[in-house]
């Protein structure tokens, strides 16, 4: 009992000793005073806590782990052990514990001298080493040793690396070993991983390895072959196999695997180590011979296992040419060597250590000629198609894109490319890329040929068009459209130039690319487009006084014809336009009018519309997906030459494909609008094209003006037509135009519809007539009613020109408001609208510009004489008190404006009112003719007199 109450009272004591104090973070050393200092200032010579807590008696920084802080950078030094402390063995282990504490962890080498290296030797470190492991993956037990200078960088691939040094019995050898480490968060590691808007696709690390990985579907991501621990040192003694494959290949479609790397930083390969060049990484390319033992090197295996052909050995170097496999699977082998000095980083070069390969998916039609199909046998022959055949629209008989072989050709092949067009064709190519480039030079410029085969041209490009030749390019590269292969999914790069490609003179173009040493030891591609260019336009020259563009076209004086979209490459993305807007108008003489067919229609590969029917006037229209581009075509027809209607608008590619759509003008005019907007390079008349027929059919023209201006009217709206000028007019607007300075108003009845209401809403409206009201030009909907029985008060409604509430106030000075007003009659109905032109009174005007009113002046200097109240509007005085009531309430008719008399007058018949004025006028003209009798005999007299008597200047009676 006493023994257990004296360890009670100790245990207490030593942890109140122990507790005294703020606890230390995990990255901090606790000091016995209670302070906290980083754990890399145990032991460093330098009495941090200030009590020397941290330096006890035969301390050491082995056999510890290290934590930090992300964004901090620790030092540790390793001391020279004592000859007595021979063999020696020292682990330090680096954990990055998550969140604030980092995700991998950075180890840089500073100082590194231990033991020697031996690269003849079996055993490459024999007086010691250091090695590098990693928890959760397999001890590689490759090993570092020699004398390095400069910084050496290791990235660990988990969150905790333990770095082993061992030492035998050699005092003699120098020792040094000095670090830094810093905990590195997986967001700021966008070298390896990525940012996080674009991550790196870096494959499934296969079980039981420590970097075979698997990558599949790389044409979605952006694959990445990473050296292990990349972007820093790699291990050693390490094999890792990456298999690519593409599982998924489109019908009709074939695959191949692209590898390479052009940048130079990502590009360190430990090379054999000479004399001449110890612990440097070459600058040369080495391939195939050069690949010794030593040699840490890369093997492209064509297909998925190593019993597959080799299609290139590679063992360093700036940066890799392209390794193409001929089908959807492709093996690359990395080995590093047992034994190696750390590869340090000079300053003038890049920090990177390591290597990163790209990794392209190429798909290209099974049947195209984008890969070669013999291996002794490489000509493609290319035949155009007429431009008037269906074969056009295949995309394969006048138009397309060619590739040299993307696999590795053998040495001295000759691949032949014969353009033969159809007659009147011309062959535009233009080289998109061309990569040629002599990676091995001096004596092993060809390592696979005999010597006697050295000063022949590597590659040899020839272009001819049967009679001239247009290129011969002995290692050289042609004329470049470079620029469009750095297309991708978030850049555009402009379109080819015609100085930036080739024009044959005729009909025929003829290629031979040929490569002496193959592509895997000497890579040449290229990628080129190749037109039949049809310039043909239908039609007339539109006209000079009329401004229009490229390809817009007239066509009139033709009884029955056919529209199609432009064929010329160069009006589209594929030959320099950024949009495309075609204008084909149609023109009948009088008493005739136009009907179209639209046959098929495209708008690209995935257009981004769809074409609907509109709930008012059951016509096609077009709606645009969320920012999407604008590819559509539109029907519009012009009653006056200087007003447009829309009349459909089709934007997909289904709209047409069961049957076609027929429409007949009700003018005699009809244009074709074909608009593609934001085309890319690869976008031409295949995927954008349409194609219509045409008639012109015998209608009297309609006999009814409906194009008006005045102070305003009323029109009648009846369905069936009521007579033969009806029936003739139906289709046509009704167009209401103001004058300069003045608004116009609209009374119909009815109620008020969504402009654009949702499919799936049901409408409120017992009849399927509209009327539809546009404004401005061009016409604009800004109304849609469901038309009531005229004369209704309840279900009048009240429509004002846009201006006239300050909307488009600019406007009205450039051009007077208009009203366009349009009936759609689908079953029997009647409706009606009266129009009226209006303005404001000056007091409204005044105050709709917030202009502040003298109270001072007249409240009568500010309205108008004849004004309508409900409106608050001014009308014409030729309306007033007209006998028709034009203001909707019939102020302009009241009693108290007109008086008594006036109505009385106005509620006469009209015969009885013309009998009344006739008699008046009677009366006045008899009147007139009495006083003008009495006057002249007055005159006669005064005359008579003055003969007599002579004049009297001052007599009153003379003078009057």
């Amino acid at each position: 009992m006493r023994l257990w109450f004296c360890s009670s009272v100790l245990l207490l004591a030593i942890l109140q000793e122990v507790t005294t104090g703020p606890a230390c973070r995990i990255s901090e050393y606790p000091c016995r005073n209670g302070r906290c200092i980083r754990l890399n200032g145990y032991c460093d010579g330098l009495d941090d806590c200030g009590d020397l807590s941290d330096e006890p008696p035969y301390c050491t920084v082995c056999n510890r782990t290290y934590y930090g802080d992300v964004s901090k950078t620790y030092d540790l030094k390793v001391n020279k052990p004592l000859e007595t402390r021979l063999p020696f063995l020292c682990h330090l282990t680096f954990t990055a514990n998550g969140q604030s504490h980092g995700d991998i962890v950075q180890l840089i080498f500073d100082d590194f001298k231990v033991g020697r290296y031996e690269p003849a030797a079996l055993d490459g470190c024999p007086d010691g080493y250091m090695q590098l492991s990693e928890l959760g993956r397999p001890f590689t037990g490759g090993s570092w040793c020699g004398s390095s200078s400069g910084p050496a960088a290791y990235y660990s691939e988990t969150s905790t690396v333990t770095v082993s040094i061992k030492l035998f019995a050699s005092p003699q050898l120098p020792f040094q070993f000095k670090l830094r480490y810093r905990f590195v968060s997986r967001r700021e590691a966008v070298v390896r991983f990525g940012s996080p808007a674009a991550p790196l696709e870096r494959g499934q690390v296969a079980p039981g390895t420590y970097c075979t990985r698997q990558f599949e579907e790389c044409y979605r991501k952006s694959c990445r072959l990473q050296s292990p621990n990349y972007p820093g040192m790699y291990p050693r003694n390490v094999s890792c196999y990456w298999s690519l494959r593409q599982k998924v290949v489109p019908t009709c479609k074939h695959a191949m695997i692209a590898v390479r790397q052009e940048a130079a930083h990502k590009m360190h390969m430990k090379r054999s180590i000479t004399v001449a060049g110890l612990n440097k990484t070459a600058r040369a390319l080495r391939a195939w011979r050069d690949c010794t033992g030593e040699r840490d090197h890369l093997i492209f295996y064509d297909g998925g296992s190593t019993n597959d052909p080799v299609l290139a050995k590679y063992c360093g170097g700036d940066w890799l040419p392209r390794v193409v496999s001929r089908g959807p699977e492709m093996l690359v082998a990395f080995h590093s060597s047992p034994f190696s000095i750390p590869l340090h980083s000079p300053p003038s070069h890049s920090p990177l250590r390591g290597f990163e390969l790209d990794v392209d998916v190429i798909f290209t039609d099974s049947d195209s000629y984008d890969y070669s199909r013999e291996s002794l046998k490489c000509e493609f022959e290319l035949n155009a198609t007429s431009s008037d055949g269906d074969e056009i629209w295949t995309g394969r008989g006048r138009r397309g894109e060619i590739v040299s072989p993307r696999h590795s050709l053998p040495p001295n092949t000759t691949c032949t490319y014969k353009f033969n067009g159809f007659p009147g064709d011309i062959v535009w190519v233009s080289f998109v890329s061309y990569m040629h480039r002599a990676l091995l030079v001096g004596e092993n410029a060809h390592a696979l040929l005999p010597n006697n085969s050295s000063g022949v041209c590597s590659t040899r490009l020839r272009i001819s068009d049967g009679s001239n030749m247009l290129e011969d390019k002995c290692d050289e590269a042609p004329k470049l459209c470079d620029h469009s292969a750095l297309s991708n999914a978030t850049r555009t790069t402009r379109p080819c130039t015609l100085l930036e490609s080739y024009l044959s003179s005729g009909k025929t173009l003829i290629i031979q690319h040929h490569t002496e040493d193959g592509t895997a030891l000497h890579p040449a591609s290229f990628k080129l487009k190749y037109e039949f260019v049809d310039v043909r336009l239908g039609g007339e020259s539109w006209p000079d006084d009329d401004r229009g563009g490229t390809c817009h076209r007239v066509f009139k004086s033709i009884q029955h014809g056919e529209v199609t979209g432009p064929r010329n490459t160069f009006l589209f993305g594929r030959g320099g336009a950024k949009d495309l807007h075609c204008v084909y108008r149609i023109e009948a003489k009088e008493n005739e009018r136009v009907r179209l067919i639209l046959n098929n229609a495209s708008f690209g590969f995935n257009p981004t519309c769809e074409t609907n029917t509109d709930s008012h006037s059951t016509r096609p229209l077009c709606d645009y997906y969320p920012n999407s581009r604008i590819a559509e075509l539109s029907i519009w027809e012009l009653p006056w030459r200087d007003l447009r209607m829309p009349r459909a608008c089709i934007c997909d590619n289904s709209s047409l494909s069961s049957k076609p759509m027929v429409f007949l003008s009700a003018s005699h005019i009809l244009e074709l609008h074909y608009t593609a907007k934001d085309m890319n390079i690869s976008e031409d008349f295949t995927v954008l094209n349409f194609h219509a027929t045409f008639e012109l059919v015998r209608v009297p023209d309609c006999p009814r003006k409906q194009r008006l201006r005045g102070y305003g009217g009323d029109i009648k709206l009846t369905n069936p037509p009521i007579d033969r000028s009806e029936m003739l007019c139906a289709g046509l607007p009704w167009l209401i135009e103001a004058r300069h300075n003045r608004s116009l108003f609209l009374l119909s009845w009815g109620a008020f519809l969504p402009l654009k209401p949702r499919y799936d809403e049901p409408m409120r409206c017992p009849t399927s007539n509209r009327i539809l009201i546009y404004s401005g030009r061009p016409p604009k909907l800004i109304k849609a009613l469901c038309p009531a029985e005229p004369g209704a008060k309840p279900l009048a409604v009240h429509v004002f020109s846009e201006e006239w509430w300050g909307e488009d106030s600019t406007s009205i000075q450039k051009r007077p408001p208009n009203f366009l007003v349009e009936w759609i009659s689908n079953e029997a109905g009647l409706a009606a609208f009266s129009w009226l032109e209006i303005s404001r009174s000056r007091s409204s005007l005044l105050q709709q510009l917030q202009v502040p009113v003298n109270a001072s002046v007249n409240e009568t200097d500010f309205e108008c004489m004849h004004r309508c109240p409900e409106l608050d509007a001014c009308i014409s005085p030729e309306l007033w008190c007209d006998g028709k009531e034009n203001c909707p309430s019939g102020w302009d008719e009241s009693e108290a404006q007109c008086g008594a008399t006036s109505r009385l007058l106005t509620s006469l018949p009209g015969a009885a009112l013309a009998a009344a004025v006739a008699v008046a006028a009677s009366l006045i003209l008899l009147l007139c003719l009495t006083l003008h009798r009495l006057r002249a005999r007055r005159r006669r007299k005064l005359a008579k007199k003055k003969l007599l008597t002579g004049p009297r200047l001052l007599d009153p009676g003379y003078n009057s």
